[in-house]
């Protein structure tokens, strides 16, 4: 699975880091938020294009981002954000629609 997103796409921000961060830090958050994305991606299914598209993107990064602030803060806890959850919820609608819909020939003969 592709990851789309950079620890400056909100991630830094939300867990009160500017410019200050040490580089195990920027390590520790950019594995954190892969790991995220990939959960997300696998709870709702693969894409190319899904992830990327305007209407879609502002939710995936709320919900990747909402993962990744727990498992940074909180690295024992392997459990999920009810946002999170919600949102995957919200988009696995949306994905189905799109390839219910053949929006994209590539989703369409990805499922």
């Amino acid at each position: 699975m592709a990851t789309y997103l950079s620890i400056d796409d909100g991630l830094m921000r939300a867990l009160g880091y500017l410019d200050d961060a040490d580089s195990a830090t920027i390590a520790r958050m950019t594995m954190v938020l892969a790991a995220a994305e990939h959960y997300v991606q696998g709870a709702i299914g693969e894409s190319t294009t899904f992830y990327t598209s305007a209407d879609v993107k502002e939710l995936y990064t709320l919900a990747c981002n909402s993962l990744a602030v727990t498992w940074f803060n909180a690295a024992g806890d392997t459990g999920d954000t009810s946002t999170a959850q919600q949102i995957i919820g919200q988009l696995r609608g949306s994905y189905s629609e799109v390839v219910a819909n053949n929006d994209t020939t590539e989703d369409s003969q990805q499922a």
